[in-house]
């Protein structure tokens, strides 16, 4: 029977619907339809009104489609005062409902009320930055509206309730208190420097500001948690109760380790046991200072309704870390977080209903610093598990002793991941933890220095410093893992996830601030020279048997945990990082890409197309782009040769939180099944005489609501110049070209002349080889020549040389030697044998795009290449043809076309900066000059005479100067006779290549 179902009737079912989806969230949680529930205005309705045990309470308005009035229901709603509590409504979402469930079966509607697709969106006041209740209205998405199904609402109002305006406000409360905090440990530092001592032994650190800011965070911490259990275990008692205040009114440093004890006699050790040990070594007055000062924090922060969210430590983290230029242990950003572990979680084939399945699952960050990242995919699992109707909080204590696997060298950094994985359930009481602190540097005379986390590539199990739950077993029984240490037990292929940030420093000394540092990658907690020594040897001793490898010490160690994950992950599970957005293209990252493409399926590759390297990071502070990379290992019985499909996203920026990374996350997973699905239903439906199709067999923009946020692409692991592009078509036409393929907007794809520089000749000399040093490990200078400035007297060099780079010189195509070579003593067969690669092409191995206007240039007379200007030498017997040809790749290279393919081939850590490794110039695409007739080949050599003595514009100008759209037309329509509409259009192509932050880096342009 079917019959006409009213709005309020469906409202009952939506909330029910919704009560079924949090264990928390049952009986008077959730409202529907609900009078006198608003102060002042009692016979106004929400129709949803949903009251959490945290955080704000939260209204939906719901109606039937076309729905014209929802929204600004939904807005009016919007901090209305709750009569009973007195709180603000701060989130209201609007649920346009499909108007097919009018009429729906009366017996079958909780059924396809779960099961429907709504739109909705959702107004919050406040924003980001500032609190609640500030009278701002911020309705996300701006245009539009979201589409999901309950599961996804349900979602989206959990985040709202406690929102980003608050915890960004606690972040600064916490911040401030543990400055005021550690500002009275600085009054120790001239009569009591040996408790500092102590303090820094706690935390296995260097004493030091930076330690003392570390310990008062994890003595707030103590605090935060401490008002959390105070209100779940009868026998414990908050840091306000008056029975801990001295007669004075402090706080009494014996009665507060008291009352530690007994919560520690209930568990909670990660939290207290360090906190413990540090308020134990300092004075009573000190001690009673900092307590207050912390207490008051602990208060302020509970009136917020933010005790119970482990996201404020993390966000303070990463300014109190040590160490920080050689671990490089930059904290990830909350939202980052939470991007990384929903795209990783949602790929994994469980039954996140089945109680078994989850307590089944093994989530390991094996780099874990903050713990951003291992709680951020906890989080997920757990969501997804009371969504399936379980009680993540009676599977907490479970989770917390044998699902979630984390390992740093930091103690403080893994008491704060305990801590955060802890305040999930804060009341919820567990036994040890496999959160480990790993030996890092030399342990004793008789043991080899050990290399942190890494350590396991060799081996399942090793002895961690100390664990972080109360006791661990022995082979003699139940020991203090302070005592005795514990075993940090990660066999090979059983984890789900591997989900990490790793560290991004280098093992070899190439970096200005590195200088005389042996192995930069093993200097942390100053580590001697032997040490560092001995921890490269030991790198090296545990891949011993490994059968792959990515590490590369060009690539740093964040390569060689790609290999630890990699190493541990079982197959179907998933691997997730962060790492370099060089990991895309670097020649160093090749071994990972090799890896990621032979072992693994279904990658997603994550950047941001932003015009600053800071707005391009997704962790906080470290000032370089970064990648985000999701891939699913295969069952080896899977692997199928060239099936290396990537699905390439560029985001216009990062998400600024938990809300908008989430619908981030569903919008890059629904886009990848789209590129997958597309990908796969055109296998075998091309003919021999249509044009191959490259990355671009399925792209799109990626929207939230009407708001485009980015787009993706389809591509491969050979195709990291997807990486950070803001149009999905110049990424289609750049990959195109090298296919020889023509790709421009509005035209067909058409076939060009084109080659690879590897197919018309071999690269020059790596500069080292040309003027190494003069005395390498042989004992014989590794390059023969040394390079000078050129003869005063203007008397022409023996041996020119195109050594370096100076933009304001290189305008036109015809660039002067600026250095010369001299022979080093008894070299000179072997400087013969260089100056015989010397020509006069030559190739921009680091090219500035927003400042430097040339990819290739050409020098009056042949030139030994250098650093920046390698040369490349063309096949051929006739040095006159040569010299033509040489003119020709010149010209071709330094068109809107021949500028894109270098941009494509190149690596992007830096805006408006393209850099090629030496051995990648051989993959660059160049008109190929041995298929052109001699009438092309004359007219070629015409058109570099006339432009010869032309200045150029810097390549990310090219769409606003007037003479490199006279060479592309010269090049493009009289050599190889190109018709006027492509002209035309490359002229669009052009300015959609130079509207790429990439390119113009942030950098404005002439008009």
């Amino acid at each position: 029977m079917v019959s006409r179902i009213s709005e309020t009737a469906f409202n009952a079912e939506f909330a029910g619907a919704l009560r079924d989806r949090h264990p928390r969230w049952g009986g008077p949680a959730v409202l529907a339809e609900a009078t006198g529930v608003f102060r002042g205005t009692p016979a106004l309705r929400p129709d949803i009104l949903i009251i959490g045990d945290i955080g704000v309470p939260i209204v939906i308005e719901t109606e039937y489609e076309p729905a014209r009035s929802v929204e600004s229901d939904a807005s009016g709603r919007l901090g209305a005062t709750l009569d009973e509590t007195g709180r603000s409504v701060a989130a209201v979402l609007a649920v346009r409902v499909p108007s097919g469930l009018r009429t729906a079966p009366g017996g079958r509607m909780p059924q396809l009320v779960a099961s429907a697709q709504y739109e909705f969106c959702c107004f919050t006041a406040g924003h980001d930055s500032a609190p609640a209740g500030d009278g701002l209205k911020m309705r996300f998405p701006q245009r539009g509206w979201l589409t999901g199904g309950i599961d996804d609402i349900a979602g989206l109002v959990e985040r709202v309730m406690l929102p980003e305006s608050v915890i960004a406000q606690g972040a600064l409360l916490l911040e401030q208190g543990v400055n005021d905090a550690a500002a009275i440990l600085d009054g120790l530092s001239r009569n009591h420097s040996p408790v500092l001592a102590r303090v820094a032994e706690s935390l296995r650190q260097d004493e030091g500001k930076q330690t003392r800011r570390m310990a008062m965070a994890i003595c707030a911490n103590a605090l935060v948690f401490q008002t959390a259990v105070a209100g779940t275990h009868t026998e414990a008692v908050g840091p306000s109760d008056t029975s801990l205040r001295t007669r004075r009114g402090h706080l009494s440093k014996r009665r507060m380790l008291s009352a530690w004890s007994h919560i520690l006699e209930i568990n909670y050790w990660p939290i207290f046991a360090v906190a413990s040990e540090i308020v134990g070594v300092l004075p009573e007055a000190p001690a009673a200072g900092v307590l207050d000062r912390l207490a008051e924090v602990a208060e302020e922060l509970a009136g917020l309704g933010a005790v119970e969210t482990g996201d404020l430590a993390g966000q303070m983290f990463g300014r109190l870390i040590t160490d920080r230029k050689f671990l490089a242990t930059f904290y990830t950003r909350p939202a980052s977080a939470m991007l990384l572990a929903e795209l990783a979680v949602e790929r994994l084939d469980h039954d996140f209903g089945s109680r078994p399945d989850v307590a089944g699952l093994r989530l390991a960050d094996l780099a874990c610093g903050t713990g951003a990242l291992l709680s951020a995919a906890y989080r997920s699992v757990a969501a997804r598990y009371r969504r399936s109707g379980g009680d993540d909080a009676a599977l907490h204590a479970e989770m917390m002793e044998n699902c979630l696997v984390g390992a740093d060298i930091m103690p403080a950094a893994t008491h704060l991941t305990a801590s955060m994985l802890s305040g999930v359930h804060p009341s919820v009481p567990f036994g040890a933890t496999r959160v480990y602190t790993m030996p890092y540097g030399r342990q004793s005379p008789l043991r080899p220095a050990a290399i942190g986390s890494l350590e396991l590539l060799g081996k399942e199990q090793v002895p961690s410093l100390f664990g972080t739950g109360r006791a661990v077993a022995s082979g003699s029984g139940e020991s203090s893992a302070e005592d005795l240490g514990s075993e940090a037990d990660v066999a090979d292929a059983s984890i789900d996830v591997v989900i990490m940030n790793p560290p991004f420093t280098r093992s070899t000394n190439h970096e200005g601030d590195a200088a005389g540092v042996p192995r930069p990658a093993f200097a942390g907690f100053d580590t001697s020279e032997s040490e560092q020594r001995q921890m490269a040897a030991r790198l090296e001793d545990v891949y011993q048997g490994t059968a792959t490898r990515a590490g590369h010490g060009n690539a740093g160690l964040a390569s060689n945990f790609v290999d630890l994950a990699d190493t541990k992950v079982k197959p179907g599970g998933v691997v997730a990082f962060v790492l370099p957005i060089s990991v895309a293209g670097g020649g160093a990252w090749m071994a990972t890409r090799e890896l990621l493409r032979r072992h693994y399926t279904n990658a997603i590759v994550v950047t941001i197309a932003s015009a600053g390297a800071t707005d391009r990071a997704f962790s906080a502070d470290t000032g370089m782009a970064e990648a985000l990379v999701v891939a699913t290992r295969r069952e080896e019985s899977e692997f199928v040769t060239g099936d290396d499909a990537v699905v390439w996203v560029s985001l216009k920026r990062r998400p600024r939180n938990g809300m908008e990374a989430a619908e981030t996350a569903r919008v890059i997973g629904a886009a990848a099944k789209s590129a997958s699905a597309a990908a796969t239903a055109d296998v075998g439906q091309q003919s021999q005489d249509t044009v191959p199709e490259t990355v671009g067999l399925a792209s799109d923009r990626l929207r939230l609501g009407d708001d485009v946020i980015g787009c993706y692409v389809l591509g491969g692991w050979d195709d990291g110049g997807c990486v950070g592009v803001a149009n999905p078509d110049v990424v289609e036409a750049a990959a195109a070209l090298t296919m020889g393929v023509l790709r421009l907007p509005g035209l067909a794809d058409r076939r060009v002349e084109l080659a690879t520089l590897g197919d018309l000749g071999e690269r020059g000399l790596y500069h080292l080889d040309i003027a190494g040093p003069a005395v390498s490990k042989a004992g014989v200078p590794r390059g023969p020549f040394k390079i000078e400035e050129l003869p005063w007297n203007a008397a022409p060099p023996s041996y020119p040389v195109l050594w370096r780079h100076d933009a304001a010189r290189e305008r036109r195509l015809t660039v002067q030697p600026d250095r010369q070579g001299t022979i080093r003593p008894g070299q000179r067969d072997r400087a013969l044998e260089v100056y015989a690669t010397a020509t006069r092409l030559h190739l921009n191995l680091d090219f500035q795009l927003n400042s430097q206007s040339l990819a290739s240039c050409f020098t009056p007379q042949p030139c030994i290449g250098g650093r920046a200007w390698p040369n490349y030498m063309l096949h051929g017997t006739d040095a006159e043809l040569v010299a033509a040809h040489e003119k020709l790749v010149t010209l071709w290279m330094n068109t809107t076309l021949g500028l894109i393919g270098f941009w494509w081939l190149g690596t992007r850590q830096q805006q408006g900066r393209a850099v090629l490794t030496i051995t990648r110039l051989e993959h660059l695409p160049s008109i190929d000059p041995r298929r052109l007739s001699t009438r092309q080949i004359k007219r070629a050599q015409e058109v570099f005479d006339e432009f010869a003595s032309l200045d150029l514009r810097p390549a990310h100008e090219a769409a606003a100067d007037p003479v490199r759209a006279r060479l592309d037309k010269a090049v493009l329509g009289d050599v190889l006779g190109l018709p006027a509409e492509v002209i035309k259009q490359l002229a669009v192509l052009r300015e959609q290549w130079c509207a790429e932050p990439s390119v113009h880096g942030g950098k404005g342009r002439r008009g």
